[in-house]
């Protein structure tokens, strides 16, 4: 998740107290619907937002407004509704502040090129905002060379994008490139307020036979997380596919010389069931691979004292973990990848919670989570499950949860769950990620579904 994270993160209160769930807005088609990204603050305590449609039909950006008096109603104002032509359509990533207010974000697809589109929104006072097309993808039409003419160029960008120290945005696209498998590419501030875009890696994903003599590596696919920019300069991601069991990967990109170089760090084996034998063995067991997570969909957090990698994966785990979700592969996971002492070296990877999926816990954790520092709580959602009420088709059973992480104690390995807050649909459902206040004590989100304004999703509070 990109945001102005400084004065956002904290600990969480020595004195512990029960969570309790708000919801402090929910959307009238209007307004905006469908957010399937969190929100993230500025210094002043607003949220903004996007959301995937509603307004004109093709999505949103949102600005919430606390309350002077604390109790009485958030108000929301339309910050902009995307039309569906050149301006873009469908914003599905979350925003991003450069140092001088301006909001940045990207959308799905419209366009000139119908790929999607990185948009700005700058304060023009009287709390208008000017809305501009930063960039518009062009995809990867047939015979693109890379770096050549026509240009091999990103298509669909599904995440939010990152500032880098020295203003360059970095972000992600789901498709387009090279092998149409997804990108990675920078804009680079110009003069004259212009941005120069650059593909600095297109993903190769995993081609029959990758991976042995005469085939190329297997790489990561089709990248649905935003990037998180470490310390060094070295950007980390999730691929929803691809790798070596096509379950998905995490990677970095280095800059050596001006040059970049992507490195799979992990590649995901999923959980397999060994379906097919009776009764079929499961992972983890004599003979069969270890269970693994799958399909990693959102961001990596990065322990600032070990280097250590945190994220989610939607799928994996326990297979048969989601006896009413119907997921034999499992219900996902929380992962931990530890870098090796000595560089060059495997990291490696453990799994600190897998969820058992629905009536009483998570299933489909993705989007963002945050671990404000390096011995803190990891806070995040599940975006079903949860209980047993219905918010989407039968195979998402539940409506999702926020849930708290906690590092194990002195003399143990083991990281304990809970859940902070469940929907039932009216108070939300499908929760997209949290962020934490700046005084600490108090989650924010949104969810896809649910609300009292007709089911077109909302944004909640946990207080703890």
């Amino acid at each position: 998740m990109a945001v102005l994270l400084g004065a956002l993160f904290s600990l969480m209160p020595s004195s512990a107290s029960t969570p309790v769930l708000t919801t402090i807005y929910s959307f009238p088609y209007g307004d905006g619907a469908h957010p399937e990204a969190g929100v993230v603050a500025n210094s002043s305590g607003q949220l903004f937002g996007t959301t995937y449609s509603g307004g004109t039909g093709w999505g949103t950006v949102f600005e919430l407004v606390p309350p002077a008096t604390q109790g009485n109603p958030w108000t929301i104002n339309q910050l902009y509704a995307f039309t569906g032509g050149a301006d873009g359509a469908n914003p599905r990533g979350s925003l991003v502040f450069s140092s001088h207010g301006v909001i940045y974000g990207t959308t799905e697809q419209g366009g000139a090129s119908f790929n999607g589109t990185v948009f700005s929104l700058t304060p023009a006072g009287g709390g208008k905002w000017t809305e501009a097309t930063v960039y518009t993808f062009k995809g990867a039409p047939s015979g693109c060379v890379p770096g050549g003419t026509p240009a091999c160029d990103g298509a669909n960008p599904e995440a939010g994008m990152v500032f880098s120290p020295k203003g360059v945005l970095y972000g992600t696209t789901e498709a387009g490139g090279a092998t149409g498998n997804g990108t990675i590419f920078s804009l680079t501030p110009a003069t004259g307020g212009t941005w120069t875009e650059a593909v600095l890696y297109s993903f190769g994903g995993a081609p029959s036979g990758c991976g042995t003599t005469g085939n190329p590596a297997c790489d990561g696919a089709n990248p649905m997380g935003g990037l998180t920019f470490s310390k060094t300069g070295t950007l980390y991601g999730t691929t929803y596919g691809g790798g070596t069991a096509n379950w998905g990967t995490v990677f970095e990109l280095a800059q050596t010389s001006g040059v970049w170089a992507e490195t799979v760090l992990w590649n995901f084996l999923g959980a397999p069931s060994g379906a097919g034998s009776s009764p079929p063995p499961t992972c983890g067991t004599s003979g069969q691979p270890a269970c693994d997570g799958g399909a990693p969909a959102g961001n990596v957090v990065i322990n600032g004292t070990t280097g250590a990698l945190y994220g989610t994966t939607t799928m994996g785990g326990k297979p048969a973990g989601c006896p009413l979700g119907g997921y034999e592969e499992g219900c996902g996971v929380v992962f931990q990848l530890t870098p090796p002492a000595t560089s060059g070296n495997p990291w490696t990877e453990s799994l600190l919670y897998s969820f058992a999926g629905p009536p009483q816990d998570g299933m489909i954790p993705s989007y963002n989570i945050v671990m404000p520092s390096s011995t803190s709580p990891i806070y995040g959602t599940a975006f079903a499950g949860g209980s047993s009420d219905l918010c989407f088709p039968a195979s998402y059973t539940g409506c999702g949860v926020v849930f708290v992480l906690q590092p194990p104690k002195t003399g143990s390995t083991t990281w304990t769950k809970s859940n902070m807050a469940v929907f039932d649909g009216d108070n939300g459902g499908g929760p997209n990620g949290v962020i934490l206040s700046s005084a600490g004590g108090i989650l924010y989100g949104t969810t896809y579904v649910g609300g009292l304004a007709g089911g077109y999703g909302s944004i909640f509070e946990v207080t703890f």
